[in-house]
């Protein structure tokens, strides 16, 4: 941040006061609570006409995104000012916002998101120096915020929507079995990919290869068996009516990509142009649980809710 004070309006002027400043801010949500804790960290880099005393502040502001329903926070506006000398002298300061209310469900969800209460604020702020008037060259920072009362996910009850990052580990044979499809690995691939299509979720940069992110699916079960039921219609005809037994006795299950839990599974009409891209590869069960117990971990961990997206980058 820096803000200049200039002898007259005009930027030719001769400077007569300067402040130079970095500001970092995190912002927390609270564990189980609908509560983001703000941290600022002002270190005053350097001023000149501006005495010790000059009160530099940050004023925040939570506020409902949506004006009907009953959205709120317990403070709508918090200004925090300090002078110079106290913020070299304490450079970290906190101030928490409570979201509380809720927005007017959507009529167009289905019965189970609307049930999930999901509700949206805003969170503002902007710096000051008080008694002075112009840019700060600090351009206003403003986030969304979502919270809910869904009981599938964990963590604070409210978040920053983002999309986050699956990680796979590609040395295991489900990783591998992703490895190959976001590789374009036709040969190690089955049935692969549909005409001009890659697979969703795939967040490699190669340029062609970045698709879209995939998309949780948690209320649909029919959906969810859809997709799995297809998956193995395909494991049957490639690897024959036994293909779930190993040759010694094991139990085999049908690995697929992308996963039964999300909307780019396999029971988005394959076998057409306009169709997903999905593979399938029997693997051993322990290997296919595992995978997903890691993947509902990281759904809940996430907070990722029904609808949300996420993607997927292979660890090598």
């Amino acid at each position: 941040m820096r803000h200049q004070r200039r002898a007259c309006p005009d930027s030719a002027c001769p400077l007569v006061a300067e402040l130079l400043a970095r500001v970092v801010v995190i912002r927390n949500m609270e564990p189980s609570q609908r509560r983001v804790v703000i941290g600022h960290e002002v270190a005053i880099l350097s001023h000149h006409g501006l005495p010790d005393t000059t009160r530099f502040g940050i004023d925040m502001t939570c506020t409902a995104k949506n004006p009907a329903g009953s959205a709120d926070c317990d403070a709508s506006e918090t200004k925090l000012t300090k002078s110079i000398a106290d913020w070299k002298a304490q450079r970290i300061e906190y101030t928490g916002f409570t979201m509380r209310g809720e927005d007017v469900p959507n009529s167009a969800d289905p019965p189970q998101i609307q049930a999930e209460k999901r509700t949206w604020y805003k969170l503002g702020r902007s710096l000051f120096i008080e008694g002075e008037i112009g840019d700060l060259d600090a351009p206003p920072l403003s986030s969304d915020v979502r919270c809910d009362v869904a009981d599938y996910v964990q963590g604070s009850r409210c978040v920053f929507p983002k999309t986050p990052m699956f990680l796979l580990d590609v040395r295991d044979s489900y990783g591998r079995l992703v490895s190959d499809a976001f590789r374009g690995d036709i040969a190690g691939t089955y049935p692969g990919p549909s005409e001009g299509r890659y697979y969703a979720g795939n967040a490699s940069t190669r340029s062609g290869k970045r698709t879209y992110p995939l998309t949780r699916i948690q209320h649909d079960r029919a959906a969810r068996d859809t997709n799995k039921a297809v998956a193995e219609r395909y494991c049957a005809a490639r690897w024959g009516p036994d293909w779930h037994t190993g040759p010694d006795g094991t139990v085999i299950e049908c690995a697929v990509y992308p996963f039964n839990t999300t909307l780019d599974g396999a029971g988005l009409s394959p076998g057409t142009t306009e169709g997903p891209s999905f593979t399938v590869k029997p693997v051993l069960s322990p290997v296919c649980h595992a995978m997903e117990e890691a993947l509902s971990d990281f759904l809940g961990r996430n907070h990722i809710l029904d609808g949300d997206q996420f993607w997927v980058w292979l660890l090598e």
